[in-house]
């Protein structure tokens, strides 16, 4: 597997979990009947990064991991309680899978200097 197959994966794993968790969460949201205030708390730090990931530039993929951190304990949080939902599992597979993604993408791009 070449480097730009690599990169193409990762950038293609990347995008879909990334919308597909701008998706899942106010779904979950609604599911768990949060009151409507929760949902620009939750959906805004990633909807700041939607022309980020469609351009695919490096500084918003490393961005995203940053961001992804705080998702990523709110996450074990549901998981971890007394009856964790099913979208709970899926949230949490989600942002490891775009956490993952978005490193091995960067890095592959800032080590092979492929802007």
């Amino acid at each position: 597997m070449t480097v730009e197959q690599k990169i193409a994966g990762a950038k293609l794993a990347t995008r879909a979990s990334f919308f597909i968790l701008l998706l899942i969460l106010p779904l979950n949201l609604w599911v768990k009947g949060e009151p409507l205030i929760a949902y620009p708390f939750t959906l805004l730090p990633l909807i700041v990064f939607i022309p980020g990931i469609i351009a695919g530039g490096i500084r918003t993929l490393i961005w995203v991991c940053f961001v992804m951190l705080p998702f990523f304990v709110a996450a074990i949080w549901k998981v971890s309680g007394p009856e964790p939902q099913n979208l709970d599992f899926i949230e949490l597979i989600l942002v490891v899978i775009l956490f993952s993604a978005a490193t091995i993408n960067a890095r592959l791009r800032q080590k092979n200097n492929l802007q």
